[in-house]
């Protein structure tokens, strides 16, 4: 957010689907009676830093922690590969971050379709390894695949990821987070 546009690709930027997809299950959220606490790192074009990010989950001692990206191959130009990966922290127990992650790769790649790439150890990310409490960072598609990236930069799909999102937070509490 803010400066930080993230990837940027045919004049689309990640930092505004990754926002989009968050006010869509914010309002999933604000709608249902499930009486989940949710706290965000932002719902407007801000740029909080890293460590802000994980200390908001920590300190509220968050049951789980979301990020929501999406990703981009290297290189110049567009490219084939597309689909869903979510990172974990590989090396904390199963249970406290690849789980949780798995729960989140299945849902969201259940209700937008998209392929699914699999988990990605990440440990290496700085909000991953820090949190204190299980993580997925998810990266929900290429936006170096001009077809994944007009999906992506739809109200349709982003509604289907939110809605993959909210059902993988409800699933996860059902199996006992």
């Amino acid at each position: 957010g803010g400066k930080m546009p993230g990837a940027l690709k045919l004049g689309i930027s990640e930092k505004d689907i990754d926002l989009a997809i968050l006010l869509k299950l914010k309002a999933m959220f604000d709608a249902d009676d499930e009486n989940i606490g949710v706290y965000y790192t932002r719902t407007t074009d801000a740029n909080p830093t890293l460590d802000q990010r994980v200390q908001l989950a920590n300190k509220c001692d968050a049951d789980l922690f979301i990020s929501v990206h999406n990703n981009s191959t290297t290189g110049p130009g567009l490219s084939k590969v597309q689909g869903t990966q979510v990172m974990y922290d590989e090396k904390k127990p199963d249970k406290d971050s690849k789980d949780f992650a798995q729960i989140c790769l299945e849902e969201v790649t259940k209700s937008c379709g998209s392929v699914d790439k699999g988990l990605v150890a990440g440990n290496d990310i700085f909000i991953i390894r820090t949190a204190a409490v299980p993580v997925a960072l998810i990266e929900v598609g290429f936006m170096t695949n001009e077809e994944e990236l007009t999906k992506l930069n739809s109200n349709d799909y982003q509604k289907k990821v939110a809605e993959g999102i909210y059902q993988a937070i409800l699933r996860a509490f059902e199996e006992g987070y």
